[in-house]
């Protein structure tokens, strides 16, 4: 009996921790979103990339600091300055990527975020433009 309420109480540890460590990171996702002055979400069948790559050079020359994120074959992070560097996955591509993305590069002082929906489901896209 007393091996089975240790359990059970271990079960409620892990899963109150678990539940914490989301919300902080939702908490903190939600904080760099609200920083930005733009956001745009590129959304589309033909074109995604090259749309995402002109408006992000649009906020640049309008005086935004502006990052953005190209998905596909050659997934790319597109600097405030315009330099490029590749996203290299361990597996497959998710949405979460968008998340890691927005961790990483949307710093103090980034104005703008202009990204590349890579959600092939209703449901998800919905979810990676909110």
């Amino acid at each position: 009996m007393s091996g089975a309420i240790v359990s059970i109480s271990l079960l409620w540890i892990v899963t109150i921790t678990l539940i914490s460590v989301w919300a902080a990171s939702v908490r903190a996702h939600t904080k760099r979103l609200e920083q930005l002055d733009v956001r745009v979400h590129v959304n589309g069948i033909r074109g995604k990339s090259t749309v995402t790559r002109l408006v992000a050079a649009v906020l640049r020359e309008g005086g935004y600091v502006t990052v953005a994120k190209t998905t596909g074959s050659a997934a790319r992070v597109i600097g405030p300055l315009g330099e490029e560097s590749p996203i290299t996955r361990l597996g497959a591509a998710t949405i979460n990527e968008q998340i890691d993305i927005v961790k990483e590069h949307v710093q103090p002082g980034v104005e703008g975020l202009v990204i590349e929906c890579m959600a092939v489901r209703p449901i998800y896209q919905e979810y990676s433009q909110d």
